[in-house]
Formats: structure tokens, C-alpha cells, sequence
């Protein structure tokens, strides 16, 4: 495997870390309504999503500090990739069965997202950022000036990161006006 930039490498777990703290915390924030979300796609047996609910943001809070510590990231990437994998599995399936009219329940209350193919996209980009996150890094030596890069970096990706969320929560919404406004 390349091996890539350490700036690279640390730029990605950072914001990586950032973005699935934020889904963990915002889930627990409002866990019924995260368990309504699980309950929602119609996959897990019913005695299982309480438990998958409460699982899920306590693995990514978790998993998200763990990318912070080098020696350690292999494991929270692969946890983290698990779960990125389940949920994209769970809205192919529905999207398959023509049900994109439920949250996907990604940031809990803080954003409702209709399942919708842009989400896939969403979580493509996702998991190339943990792949980054998995790829060996240089031996080079982190100077005060590569600190600053990824001080810069790291938010920019989470605020890009927001803003695609948001872009596709809000587009089936700007579709459904251009189509009223002709």
C-alpha cells in the first residue's frame, strides 16, 4: 500500500473523528428519536433496535476519540467502516423497496435526511476518508507550519462535510419549488 502524507493522514482521522463524535453525541441527544429511525428502515427484528440504538453512537463516539491516537486507529477505522457499511446496506435495501420517505437518522434530530441515492454518494465520501485514515503515513516529521495546515484543514473538511449534508437534505425541497415556480 502507498504510503501517503502525514498532514494527509492527520487531516482525515481529525475531521473523520469530528464528524462521527458529532453523529454519536447528536443521537444520544435524542436517542428515541434515533431508535424510531433504526425501527424505520424495517430490518432489524424488533427486540434488537433498542440495543442496535444504543449501540451505534456509543461505537462512534467511541471509535471517533480512538482515531485520535495513532497507534490505535487501525480499529476504530474498521469499526467505523462496519457500521458506514451496515447503514449504506440498510438504505440500499430500502431504496430498493421504494422507501425514501423516512429519516435516515445519520445526525439525529439536528438534520433530517430523506433517504435518497446522494446519501450513498454521502457515504462514499466517508469511506474514502477512512481509507485515507487506514493508509500508512511517511516517516517525514510533522514541523509548527504542517501543526497549522491541519488546523485549518481538518475544520474545512467537516464544514465541506456539513454543507454536502445539508445540500442534500434540503434538495428534494429545492427540487419541489423549482417544479411549483415553473
Amino acid at each position: 500500500m502507498p504510503e501517503i502524507d502525514p498532514v494527509l493522514g492527520w487531516v482525515a482521522a481529525i475531521a473523520a473523528a469530528a464528524i462521527f463524535l458529532a453523529s454519536g453525541v447528536l443521537k444520544f441527544y435524542d436517542l428515541e428519536a434515533f431508535r424510531s429511525a433504526v425501527a424505520n428502515y424495517r430490518i432489524l427484528p424488533s427486540r434488537l433496535v433498542t440495543p442496535f440504538a444504543w449501540a451505534v453512537p456509543t461505537v462512534e463516539s467511541a471509535a471517533a476519540a480512538g482515531l485520535l491516537v495513532a497507534a490505535t486507529r487501525p480499529w476504530p477505522v474498521l469499526a467505523l467502516l462496519g457500521l458506514l457499511g451496515a447503514f449504506t446496506l440498510a438504505i440500499v435495501i430500502n431504496l430498493a423497496r421504494g422507501r425514501t420517505d423516512i429519516d435516515c437518522g445519520c445526525f439525529g434530530p439536528a438534520l433530517r435526511q430523506r433517504l435518497s441515492w446522494r446519501l450513498l454518494a454521502r457515504n462514499g465520501a466517508l469511506f474514502a476518508m477512512l481509507v485515507i485514515v487506514l493508509m500508512p503515513t511517511g516517516g517525514r516529521v510533522i514541523n509548527p507550519l504542517d501543526d497549522l495546515s491541519i488546523g485549518f484543514a481538518a475544520p474545512v473538511v467537516v464544514l465541506l462535510y456539513a454543507s454536502l449534508n445539508i445540500l442534500i437534505a434540503n434538495a428534494e425541497g429545492v427540487r419541489e419549488l423549482r417544479v411549483a415556480n415553473g
